[in-house]
């Protein structure tokens, strides 16, 4: 346990030490909050307004539009900060370290075991800190606040977020070979998953057959889940009527149950099986990598 503690540890500080591939794990997020500040904020307030009959106050459609963004960026943040510290498996093999640390009392097994601790335990970390600091910034600019027990349960989807995101992100890893590559995936990765899951634009501006391809990544669901839990918050907060909610999820944030490939399956149910592929894809990674390590 020593040395997999120690090992974390140390995959964790060589991450935040490379400046540029914690600021390319972060570059999904820069490019989603800087689409909404130009454009996209401005374009679901006034057509909320609209739909809604301009019941509503300005702060309180900005607190939707902008709590449901940061639910998305959360999701992101899973993927391109998994992806970031996972960034070290490639230099480890590049630079001959892993035969130093096989030439150690230390196992495969622990090293293995600390490459997925860190990428869990640092993504999961400056996720909620950027969570934290998006819900106090919006509690701030609009006067309204999301309640405590929401701000429990979007913290366990987190958890399960982070979970299911550093399982497939290594697998990933574990196939590329260089670093090099594995920094563009970061910054390209997040910004792919964020169109296909609607965390950028909604289903409804990008058409079924998007809608379709997001129905096969666990990302798409787990944002859902995350928007389905704050925005249901936000709705009983600014009192949005019962009539226009599920419309609103569904046309403007893409955050009503979409199933798989057209098929009604309740969310629950895909959250899970995300979870099963998940621990298979964590498995194979395993292998792969002792695979490398055996090489």
């Amino acid at each position: 346990m020593n040395n997999i503690i120690a090992l974390t540890n140390r995959n964790i500080k060589l991450f935040l030490r490379d400046k540029a591939t914690v600021f390319f794990s972060f570059l999904s997020t820069i490019i989603l909050i800087a689409l909404y500040l130009l454009f996209i904020a401005k374009t679901y307030s006034s057509s909320i307004l609209e739909y809604t009959g301009n019941t509503l106050s300005e702060s309180a459609v900005n607190f939707v539009v902008y709590l449901q963004m940061i639910a998305g960026v959360t999701i992101l943040n899973s993927v391109s900060l998994s992806i970031g510290v996972f960034g070290t498996i490639a230099k480890d093999f590049e630079n001959r370290r892993v035969d130093s640390f096989l030439l150690t009392p230390v196992r495969t097994r622990e090293i293995l075991l600390s490459y997925f601790s860190a990428g869990f335990f640092a993504s999961f970390i400056l996720n909620c800190f950027s969570w934290v600091i998006g819900i106090v910034s919006i509690g701030l600019l609009t006067g309204y606040w999301l309640f405590v027990s929401s701000f429990i349960s979007t913290t366990g989807i987190l958890l399960v977020a982070t979970l299911i995101s550093a399982s497939l992100m290594l697998f990933v890893t574990s196939l590329v070979k260089s670093s090099a590559a594995i920094g563009v995936i970061s910054g390209v990765a997040g910004t792919f998953i964020g169109f296909l899951s609607g965390i950028y634009m909604p289903y409804s501006s990008l058409g079924k057959g998007t809608e379709k391809v997001g129905s096969l990544l666990p990302f798409t669901h787990l944002a859902i889940w995350m928007k389905r839990v704050v925005l249901s918050d936000a709705f009983s907060q600014i009192s949005i009527p019962e009539e226009f909610r599920e419309n609103i999820l569904e046309g403007y944030f893409s955050a009503a149950s979409i199933g798989l490939l057209g098929f009604n399956i309740p969310l629950w149910i895909i959250i899970a099986a995300c979870g099963a592929l998940s621990l298979g894809f964590l498995f194979s990674s395993g292998r792969i990598l002792a695979k490398r390590m055996a090489a």
